[in-house]
């Protein structure tokens, strides 16, 4: 027996699929593609980190190229792309996981479009100062275009093998500008009310939800990502009810598991504690504790964010169903082996450049996540993974 063992016991989503244990490799920007499609630096960096987890997130792919937010993301926008998307889905899958295509839109983020020359778009036409180009305002054509978008690439996702899509509803990506109050000042039925703000993302969830239902097949997954607020300064996009609200009406369409997006920056609780464990302002409730009443016992919640050791991943299950895992993994691949092979003193967590490369982080993720000098073409994330002198 291990203290440990709760972590390496079975889950079960809500329709009905099993995975082997409560570790997931979190969805993780790679930046690493070749103009979308699927790289050998891609499944090299992806085999090892999906081997002995129970669900692996690919990290976010673009449903169309209005959408892209950085070069080198993953596309998922054509059916050119499925070629790829199923070889890198049949890696994933080699030590048991569930692969799982992360689908997004970057909207008013999509840099990476306008890289290409495309269109960008958001839900309202807005000063953007930290911005370098223009943004326009999505028309009804627009915004139907981008719900058959989602509906297309999780065809492309069935096609390619993949287990389930988890849609990207957070992270200030398309489907939560809608949502937020401060960038979403529409009068038509996408915004305004806090139902009417909703609308888009539901709609995304529901077209997913129909071509899920007519494939055939019951076992392919939904994963639910969401913010759970959004707080700018003093400006306030949305609440944790306000979400919450949300989640509830997602719940009533139906998905499979759902991912609560947590940071150290968020301003959750005025205590100082590790982000997968703190609690909903006001409260002394922990995130997970409070979005069951959305999702009720048979929809599981995974939490996650600054999980280093086993024993931060076993804390993250005290009230979630299972654990994300991100960028521990990128420093130690073997991270959930050694914690089930009883070797929990020798997960690698500190790192430098030199040890990024020989454990196969892709060139894009070690220069845009673990830049030390500012030089990153787009920008630098160099807080992100820890390296050894720095702050």
């Amino acid at each position: 027996m291990s203290k440990y063992d709760k972590l390496f016991e079975p889950v079960t989503l809500a329709n009905g699929v099993q995975l082997k244990n409560r570790f997931m490799f979190a969805p993780m920007c790679d930046d690493s593609s070749d103009g979308g499609k699927v790289t050998d630096q891609q499944m090299r960096y992806m085999k090892p980190r999906a081997a002995h987890v129970g669900i692996a997130d690919t990290g976010y792919a673009y449903v169309n190229d209005s959408g892209i937010q950085l070069p080198g993301q993953l596309s998922a926008a054509h059916d050119s792309d499925v070629p790829g998307l199923s070889r890198l889905a049949t890696t994933m899958k080699i030590g048991g996981a569930k692969a799982i295509l992360q689908l997004s839109h970057a909207g008013r983020g999509a840099g990476g479009s306008v890289a290409k020359g495309e269109r960008v778009y958001a839900p309202s036409k807005l000063p953007f100062p930290w911005l370098n180009y223009d943004v326009d305002e999505m028309s009804k054509e627009d915004i139907q275009q981008v719900i058959n978008d989602y509906r297309e690439a999780t065809k492309r996702a069935i096609a390619a093998g993949f287990d389930g899509v988890e849609i990207h509803n957070c992270n200030h990506d398309l489907l939560q500008q809608f949502f937020s109050a401060s960038a979403n000042h529409r009068t038509d039925e996408y915004g305004g009310s806090r139902e009417k703000r909703m609308a888009l993302p539901l709609a995304v969830l529901r077209a997913v939800k129909e071509t899920v239902a007519a494939s055939g097949n019951p076992d392919f997954i939904i994963g639910w990502q969401i913010s759970p607020q959004e707080k700018h300064g003093d400006k306030l996009g949305y609440d944790v009810d306000d979400m919450l609200a949300q989640t509830d009406e997602a719940a009533k369409i139906g998905f499979d598991y759902l991912n609560i997006s947590l940071n150290l920056s968020a301003d959750y609780s005025n205590s100082v504690r590790p982000s997968y464990d703190i609690k909903v302002k006001g409260t002394d409730l922990s995130f997970p504790a409070y979005y069951r009443a959305a999702v009720g016992d048979r929809v599981p919640i995974f939490i996650g964010s600054n999980v280093l050791t086993a024993d931060d991943a076993l804390a993250a299950v005290t009230d979630a169903d299972g654990v994300y895992v991100g960028r521990e993994m990128l420093m130690d691949p073997d991270f959930v082996q050694k914690i089930a092979d009883g070797q929990a003193d020798e997960i690698i967590n500190t790192t430098t450049i030199e040890h990024l490369k020989e454990v196969g982080l892709p060139d894009g993720f070690v220069e845009n996540y673990a830049d030390t000098d500012g030089s990153s073409r787009v920008v630098s994330y160099r807080n992100g993974i820890p390296l050894p002198g720095l702050d």
